[in-house]
């Protein structure tokens, strides 16, 4: 029995550790609540395309003559008609166009959605990172502080005049990196918390953070970048989409404006006559229609016309101010990104050299028993500049993931 149950730990652990960031996309596009709601408007979207590209429905009349009307043959004492209007040639494509590329729209907006949503799931997932790591930081650096605690001590208990004064120093910065670190503690399970209703989850559930961050590059210049968005964004082909609705909308207000064209049939139903015999006495007739609507009323055309026509021109003002804001976003992400870098190369420098001081005034230090005081702000820098290095390393790869959403 024990050896089952370590077994099936083990195999629950395998299944946890292989819980990659790509699996918690997988998860969170299967089960995200905004993102479902996008499709669903989609999915609604396409059965308007049936809807308009039907025929109207045909017209059924029934007539009874209360007084029957005379005929040679005998008296009509019913009528039945039936009776299906066409609309002008191309007109029904003419609106399966319209809805069809409203369809299309609506699915790129899902698709920005699902992108948005990624990209929000990318972003927490290294903000946790960052936070998992800070914490490891603060771990050691509270280890490190307690051999200066116990240097400290030794001065303090050999004599050294400032020892006593090192020490409460030492237990006042290791009290503040406590707190630190509880702080972080708190914001990372906030964190999880928010990852997991993305992910449209139970807020407890486990999430297993890599040891080891990459760090993402990216390997476009910024022009090609700016082409791939203006051609491969999501929004921008909706609007496009958008635009070539209204442009079918004009030539369905168009095609409205032209005559109808109805065909049916007539079935009248004819006693026979009691008072004469004569040639198809009582015999039902039928009579084949045909009908046509003129659209004297040009009005109500014209401005359907119209709307169709300032709306895409609206939409291509729209398309143009939407570009002009993805140009913008991407310069400003292009800094962050490129500002990251240069933040990672200094700190790594900085590290080096605030560790090759350190160790020159530890060694003073513990010959003189002076300098406690620059001991712990160099401390303090390496503290700073390794959380600082984290930092960049997250802003990094979130300036990469927020640029990669954009197409």
């Amino acid at each position: 029995m024990k050896n089952l149950i370590v077994i099936l730990f083990l195999l629950f652990g395998v299944f946890l550790n292989a819980q990659t960031l790509d699996d918690y996309l997988k998860i969170a596009a299967e089960n995200n609540p905004s993102l479902k709601a996008k499709f669903k408007a989609y999915e609604a979207s396409l059965e308007k395309v049936n809807q308009v590209g039907s025929l109207p429905n045909p017209t059924l009349d029934f007539g009874y003559f209360i007084s029957p009307i005379e005929t040679r043959i005998g008296p009509q004492q019913a009528k039945i008609g039936i009776m299906q209007m066409f609309p002008w040639m191309g007109t029904l494509n003419a609106k399966e166009e319209v809805y069809a590329n409203i369809s299309k729209s609506k699915y790129e907006l899902f698709e920005a959605q699902k992108e948005q949503l990624f990209y929000q799931i990318k972003r927490v997932w290294y903000e946790m990172y960052e936070l998992k790591q800070s914490i490891t930081i603060v771990e050691a650096n509270l280890k490190i502080l307690a051999s200066f605690e116990s240097l400290a001590t030794q001065k303090f208990e050999t004599g050294t005049k400032t020892g006593m004064v090192d020490v409460l120093r030492i237990q006042m910065e290791i009290a503040e990196l406590k707190n630190k670190k509880l702080l972080l503690e708190d914001k990372l399970k906030v964190k999880k918390i928010a990852f997991n209703n993305l992910l449209n989850r139970e807020t407890r559930e486990q999430i297993l953070l890599p040891e080891q961050q990459e760090v993402l590059s990216i390997i476009e210049t910024k022009e090609t970048l700016n082409d791939n968005i203006n051609s491969l964004n999501n929004e921008l082909k909706s609007l496009n989409l958008q635009k070539e609705a209204f442009k079918s909308s004009e030539i369905v207000a168009k095609k409205q404006g032209l005559p109808m064209i109805g065909i049916g049939l007539s079935y009248f139903l004819v006693n026979e006559r009691t008072d004469m015999i004569v040639p198809d006495n009582g015999k039902d007739a039928f009579m084949p229609m045909v009908s046509l609507t003129i659209p004297i009323y040009r009005k109500k055309y014209k401005a359907q016309k119209k709307e169709a026509i300032f709306k895409g021109e609206s939409v291509g003002f729209q398309i143009e101010n939407k570009q002009n804001q993805l140009n913008t976003a991407l310069e400003m992400h292009w800094v962050n990104y490129a500002d990251a870098g240069r933040r990672i190369i200094l700190y790594n420098e900085q590290n080096v050299k605030a560790k090759q001081a350190l160790e020159i005034i530890v060694s003073s230090y513990t010959n003189s028993g002076k300098d406690f005081e620059e001991i712990l702000r160099i401390q303090r820098m390496m503290l700073n500049y390794d959380l600082q290095l984290i930092q960049a390393t997250k802003d990094k790869n979130v300036a990469v993931v927020k640029i990669e959403s954009m197409y």
